[in-house]
């Protein structure tokens, strides 16, 4: 699987993605928000709202604290457990968790 290779080769090469919080400086205002479409060609259409902003930055942070997380429960836990045989299982047992559902089908043993 994809994960189980990458972070094999390096311990907590998975905090490479924080730098995707890096993005939400162009998410700041309107003015900064219109250099980045002009910079980058996209055109997101001419309704762009503050809270749309504001959403997008929420949206960019759960999902970026959601995927480091995951990975370094997978990094904790590939060696001593089964049940995370690779980054998808951990980012299940991530969501799970997060959102207080825990099925209790994968549990962590480290401490």
């Amino acid at each position: 699987p994809f994960g189980s290779k990458v972070l094999e080769d390096h311990l907590l090469v998975n905090l490479r993605l924080l730098r995707l919080l890096r993005f939400q400086r162009f998410l700041v205002d309107f003015e900064t928000f219109e250099r980045f479409q002009v910079a980058t060609g996209l055109r997101f259409g001419q309704d762009v709202r503050k809270y749309h902003l504001q959403l997008a930055r929420v949206i960019l942070t759960i999902f970026t604290l959601l995927t480091v997380s995951a990975g370094l429960v997978y990094t904790a836990e590939h060696v001593v457990n089964p049940a995370f045989t690779d980054f998808p299982s951990s980012l299940y047992f991530v969501l799970t968790t997060v959102t207080t559902v825990g099925f209790g089908d994968i549990v962590p043993m480290t401490a």
